[in-house]
Order: C-alpha cells, then sequence, then structure tokens
C-alpha cells in the first residue's frame, strides 16, 4: 500500500501519550494545559501534536521521503514492551536499552524547541559549518550530506540535518548510562509536549556535551535519568542509584525534577490524571 502525499504526523508519539492518558467511550485522551491558560482542557491523543508531512524529507521516492517516519513507527512498536518490563521486572532488558538508546534522539528530533535549534544553526554560516561537521562526525557519507544540503533551498534542508542529527545522537548517548526513577506513593510524572529535558549544566559548546544529564518521564509512573560516567560534574546524587533497574526515590527529589520537567522549553504541560476542565494556580 503507497503512502498518502498528505500525511498527518505526530510530533509526540500516541503510544507514549497514552502512558498517561485514559481511555474513553474506546478513544484515548490526555488532558492538558497550554502555556499561558490557567484552564486545563481534553484532547484526543489521537490529535494531539499532528502535523501535516512535518517529518518528510525532500525526496521524490514516498519510501525515502518517509524514512524518518517509518524508522520512528519501529521504536514506537518496542514502547509498550518497556513499559511492561519496568512494571513486572524491574528493570530494562538489552533490547530495552537499545530502544530507549534511539527513542531519546528521536523524541529530541520530532519536537519544536531543538528543531528550532537546528534550524536556528542552518542560517548561519560559521554555525552551519560547526553543525554539519558535528553530526557527520561518525558517518562515511559525510560528503554526500555536505552536498545533499548545499544543493537545497534552505526550507527544505532541516529534515535532512534533522535526520543525520538523529544517527549522530544515537551514536554519542550510547555512552550514557540509564537510570529508571520510580514515582513515590500517590505521585505520578508529569511530561510536556517537549519530553526530553537535557541539562547540559552550562556546557553549550556541542550539542550533547559529555556533561548533560537527561529527564524524560516514560509513563506516569516511570522517569528515565541518562548521565555520563566521564562527566568531570558528579554532584547530582542520582548518580548513585542502581543502573538499568527502578529505583525508588524520596518526595524531595521527585519535586525537584518535576520543577525540571515543568520548566522544560513546551507549549503543552501533559496532566497524568483525568481532570474535568479546571483552573490550576500556574500557567
Amino acid at each position: 500500500m503507497s503512502s498518502p502525499k498528505r500525511q498527518g504526523q505526530h510530533r509526540i508519539p500516541r503510544v507514549y501519550l497514552k502512558q498517561f492518558g485514559y481511555k474513553k467511550n474506546e478513544e484515548w485522551w490526555i488532558s492538558v494545559l497550554h502555556k499561558g491558560d490557567s484552564i486545563t482542557q481534553n484532547v484526543l491523543v489521537k490529535n494531539f501534536s499532528v502535523e501535516t508531512n512535518v517529518f518528510d524529507l525532500p525526496y521524490e521516492d514516498m519510501q525515502m521521503r518517509r524514512h524518518f517516519e517509518k524508522n520512528s513507527g519501529i521504536l514506537e512498536d518496542n514502547y509498550d514492551r518497556i513499559i511492561s518490563n519496568l512494571n513486572n521486572q524491574k528493570k530494562l532488558t538489552r533490547k530495552d536499552k537499545n530502544v530507549l538508546y534511539h527513542l531519546v534522539p528521536n523524541l529530541l528530533c520530532r519536537t519544536k524547541p531543538f528543531r528550532s535549534y537546528i534550524e536556528t544553526l542552518l542560517h548561519y554560516d560559521k554555525a552551519r559549518e560547526k553543525l554539519i561537521w558535528e553530526i557527520t562526525l561518525f558517518i562515511k557519507q559525510k560528503k554526500q550530506i555536505i552536498n545533499l544540503l548545499g544543493s537545497l533551498e534552505k526550507d527544505l534542508q532541516l529534515n535532512i540535518a534533522i535526520s543525520t542529527a538523529m544517527n549522530y545522537l544515537v551514536t554519542v548517548i550510547r555512552t550514557f548510562e540509564i537510570i529508571i526513577l520510580k514515582a513515590p506513593n500517590e505521585r505520578f510524572w508529569f511530561t510536556t509536549d517537549n519530553p526530553v529535558h537535557l541539562d547540559k549544566q552550562n556546557h553549550c559548546e556541542i550539542i550533547i556535551p559529555i556533561e548533560s544529564e537527561f529527564y524524560l518521564p516514560l509513563s506516569k509512573d516511570f522517569c528515565l535519568f541518562m548521565f555520563n560516567t566521564d562527566s568531570e560534574i558528579i554532584t547530582n546524587v542520582l548518580r548513585n542509584l542502581k543502573l538499568d533497574k527502578v529505583n525508588s526515590i524520596g518526595y524531595d527529589l521527585f519535586d525537584q525534577i518535576t520543577k525540571k520537567i515543568l520548566l522544560n522549553d513546551n507549549d503543552y504541560l501533559i496532566i497524568p490524571i483525568e481532570i474535568e476542565p479546571t483552573n490550576l494556580p500556574f500557567k
């Protein structure tokens, strides 16, 4: 079956959103708060963060055009299994880790702030040169990517750069360790439409400096934390927890991490419970 020329594509995967949502009348919903508003709203998961052809590559061949979207779908097909393993086995399998090492870059590359960051770099000669050098660091087709980007109009370059950046980020993030944080009793993790919180700890010279720490709510119960053991900044107490396993944390740590998630650059806060339209004490 051929792909339609116009296709709605989700910035935030439906399988991810369902982990924070609820089912009503055979359809999945989430409760959200839009930045600047004070009243929550309930929206269908299938309609949230959908844009037409937003990830399409500038190729005539539809398979090549939808390459990023196809790879995203493969990752999404493994998501429920990861959450099930965390619930039942309380740890990550090797396959789970491999998916997460791809999923974190994938989610970054799908969200507006990261894409805007890459697009800005592409528009300034020196920044562009440095960006292309970095994202092609581990590939043999460096010249092909440089020539391809140079042959395209500026408004067609972003998805080529994003697709190349994702492969680069997978290689970098594989050097990071993974810890899973369990929300305390009667608490749940919030998430946003920019779910990966990347804390560069004031090191902004490259996309992912070694000092980076990642936070990604995986579901209302579990949050991923990633760090590199070679970092010179080792003050975060989360680094002392068990690798690749579910770790319980206290309310104070939970509140600190939740604050990072809430203050991440985003348009929507996703609330991990069903609520009727409600005035909240923050915007």
